[in-house]
């Protein structure tokens, strides 16, 4: 591998032209693709495997329009209008005839019709409309129409918000001053580390032009498949942050192997020779480990790993290949407009002296290291999956303004009702009998199958509506005789505000169940469980055959909780597994790979435990700009061991690789680990600070998925290059000794005889001869 890497090292520096225009090529091939072709951002919208999915496939029996996205869209009062004026009320029933004839458009409530489903009173009017096909198929176009549907109501003084997944698009990732910041600072990290400011500015030009790759190939990836619009966000996060990393390590390396008297070429082939071999496994440890998120058993997880580890792989490949031509074009050069007054080599000699200190006190500090460990990590034990839901996003979206009207005005449960489907064994076979007529309820009820045999009138038959059921399908007696047991019981389950009547159509029924808390809340997700444990399964055994499932975007999310939760041992012992081989692999050893994997353990259980204070107690929420203790949403534990588990061995890798080669170089197990300490300590340190600022410029973004995230990286890497890299690894190798390095028929290495020693001069004596 090193000889390979040495070689493409100066491949690159002689054909650096060609390495410049297919690199152009590239983003310039990528950018079109990203602009031109790109896809929207959505959520997964199918659950394979899941109750809610099971729901979602009875409904679309009998139900078709009713199982596609859903959006909310709330007409609330200003002090110009206000909906208790009959004129404003009938600009709101236009906009929901408008939304209703938009082709994307599947069906859309409206509580000015009877049975029509909806809710109103005189400060507010709120609608839910499911869309056409999936959330992949929808475009910014069908997005726009849908803004400009409710003009009619805006025009009159309304304040219209969006909420659901309708919010969700409109709202696609942005980027804002706050990752320029974080930039600007990893910018002075890089000053203080090479004391250049061309120096400086390599790492950060070789990262942003590897994402602007990464980003459009993500971009355009989402018109090919469901691509969560967390992705691209946690993507450039990792990217740029892994990016310069890796450029630090190598370009440190490069400017070393010039002030030993390399020539330009050579000292890019020895760079990429020792630090570019650390680059390979450090990138290609995370990969794997990111890569692991596959088997979390849903698919918009495991995408959002693809996509990260793709930018991830395309930082490598820059580093590997766009760096090396830079160098070779910069040549000496590379230490020009140097900085005042810093001279980074001075510390080398203080890290030193600290590793010697280590050595020398290692059991205490092993023990002092790991206690605080332990102590971060404690709030861990009571950590908490939540759902994710508007009523936990930030106050600035839209979708938050839309949950807090409707909680405010009619109850914070009646945002995301749940929805209960039962399908009847079969068609009626006994003797035929009127149906009875299933009322429509008054509210958020949904629509009501109609009488099979309505009474004569002399008046026109009404237009059918746009979403209705099949009128054709006769109501199902049993299907009936169930639905009404299922309100029955479900009512009288505690949090459960209120029951709609049924809807029969056909042999399918269905019922809208309105919990009493906000969608977040715990309670909220035990009523789930205990309609589906319980007062379902009951009605279910009474009518064997009969199928009966709960359903909703609230029971969807919970379900993607359990889901990841089931699988999280799987992926913990998959991404730990493939990291110890590579190690292995990497060191040809037992003890240091096993040790760094406890080590990136301690590390996560101490990012968890801080992300968990924060978020879950509320331990200074509100500087994050969240206004709430909010659960730690089901998948961001996950992404945050495979991706803290990969940045972990990034530091372990960089470390390890300089004690290993001054360990053969000198078979003395405690001066090999003091010397790599003072060659990595600056290094990684300022490696790490860059990871910091990076993660740091995504804890203001809106959305408390990337906020949780974002803080626990940074927590995270700072934890690992601080506490672990430079305390307990130095001391645990230090206690450990020769054993570190033990290998199955391999003996220690053979320390290099001491230099022979100088010879004394003799004094020369002079004899005086007597001249004659």
């Amino acid at each position: 591998m090193a000889r390979f890497l040495d070689a493409l090292g100066r491949s690159c520096v002689r054909r650096r032209r060609a390495v410049f225009e297919l690199w152009f090529a590239l983003m310039l091939g990528a950018g079109v693709l990203g602009l031109m072709h790109g896809g929207m951002f959505v959520q997964q919208s199918s659950l394979p495997g899941t109750e809610t999915q099971q729901a979602i496939d009875t409904l679309a029996r009998d139900f078709p329009a009713q199982t596609g996205p859903t959006a909310t869209v709330v007409f609330a009062q200003t002090p110009d209008a206000s909906p208790a004026d009959w004129r404003v009320a009938l600009t709101i029933g236009q906009s929901i005839e408008n939304i209703g004839r938009l082709d994307r458009v599947a069906f859309v409530q409206n509580p000015y019709a009877s049975g029509m489903g909806g809710l109103k009173d005189d400060k507010a009017v709120v609608v839910q409309l499911n869309f056409k096909g999936t959330m992949s198929d929808l475009t910014a176009a069908d997005l726009g129409r849908l803004r400009e549907a409710v003009e009619p109501a805006r025009m009159t003084g309304l304040d219209v918000k969006f909420g659901g997944i309708a919010a969700m698009l409109l709202n696609q990732p942005k980027t804002g001053p706050q990752e320029g910041a974080g930039l600007f600072l990893a910018v002075l990290v890089l000053l203080l580390a090479f004391g250049s400011f061309l120096a400086a500015g390599i790492p950060i030009i070789v990262s942003l032009c590897g994402l602007a790759v990464a980003y459009s190939l993500i971009h355009f990836s989402a018109s090919l498949f469901q691509v969560a619009p967390t992705a691209p966000e946690v993507a450039a996060m990792l990217g740029i942050g892994a990016g310069i990393d890796y450029a630090l390590f190598i370009v440190t390396r490069y400017r070393q192997q010039l002030a030993e008297g390399d020539d330009t070429e050579t000292a890019v082939g020895r760079a990429m020779a020792h630090s570019g071999h650390a680059v390979v496994f450090a990138g290609g440890t995370v990969v794997f480990a990111i890569c692991g998120l596959f088997l979390s058993g849903v698919g918009f997880i495991g995408r959002i790993g693809l996509a990260t580890a793709v930018a991830v792989a395309i930082m490598v490949a820059a580093s590997l290949t766009l760096l090396p031509a830079v160098l070779g074009a910069l040549g000496p050069r590379i230490d020009r407009y140097r900085l005042p007054r810093v001279r980074p080599d001075r510390s080398s000699a203080r890290w030193t002296a600290w590793g010697r200190h280590v050595d020398r006190h290692a059991w205490p500090y092993a023990i002092v290291a790991t206690l605080v460990l332990l102590a971060l990590a404690v709030p861990t034990l009571s950590l908490r999956f939540g759902v994710m839901a508007d009523s936990m996003s930030s106050k600035k979206l839209e979708a938050r303004q839309a949950y807090d009207i409707v909680a405010r005005e009619f109850g914070a449960g009646h945002y995301s009702p749940f929805v209960v489907v039962a399908e009847a064994p079969g068609p009626e076979r006994t003797a035929k009998r009127k149906p009875p007529v299933v009322k429509g309820p008054q509210g958020l009820g949904g629509l009501t199958g109609p009488a099979t045999e309505p009474p004569a009138s002399s008046a026109p038959a009404a237009p059918a509506v746009k979403g209705a059921p099949d009128l054709s399908k006769k109501p199902d007696r049993q299907a009936t005789l169930i639905a009404q047991e299922l309100r029955q019981r479900i009512s009288a389950v505690p949090g459960v505000v209120s029951v709609g009547e049924p809807v029969v159509t056909g042999t399918t029924a269905t019922l809208l169940v309105v919990p009493r808390d906000a969608p977040h809340e715990q309670s909220t997700t035990d009523l789930v469980h205990r309609l589906r444990d319980t007062a379902i399964p009951a009605v279910r055994d009474a009518h064997p055959g009969a199928k009966v499932y709960l359903g909703g975007e609230n029971p969807a999310i919970i379900d993607l909780a359990d889901t990841v939760g089931s699988r999280m041992r799987t992926v913990v012992i998959a991404v730990v597994g493939v990291a110890l081989l590579l190690l292995v692999i990497a060191f040809r050893s037992i003890v240091v790979p096993i040790k760094a994997a406890l080590m990136n353990l301690l590390s996560i259980g101490a990012s968890f435990g801080v992300v968990t204070a924060v978020f879950q107690w509320g331990w200074g929420v509100h500087l994050l700009g969240v206004d709430q203790a909010i659960p730690i949403m089901s998948f961001v534990p996950l992404f945050m061991f495979a991706l803290i588990f990969g940045l972990s061995m990034d530091y372990e890798v960089f470390l390890l690789s300089r004690i290993k080669e001054e360990y053969e170089r000198s078979g003395d197990p405690h001066e090999s680990v003091v010397i790599g300490i003072g060659a990595t300590a600056r290094l990684i340190t300022s490696a790490a600070l860059i990871m910091i600022f990076v993660f740091a410029g995504f804890v203001p973004q809106p959305d408390p998925t990337v906020k949780m995230m974002a803080l626990g990286l940074a927590v995270a890497v700072a934890v690992d290059a601080t506490v672990v890299r430079l305390v307990l690894v130095p001391a645990l190798m230090s206690l450990l000794g020769h054993a570190n390095w033990w290998w199955p028929g391999r003996g220690r290495p053979v320390p290099p005889p001491p230099p022979a020693p100088a010879p004394t001069p003799v004094a020369e004596q002079l004899e005086l001869e007597a001249i004659p």
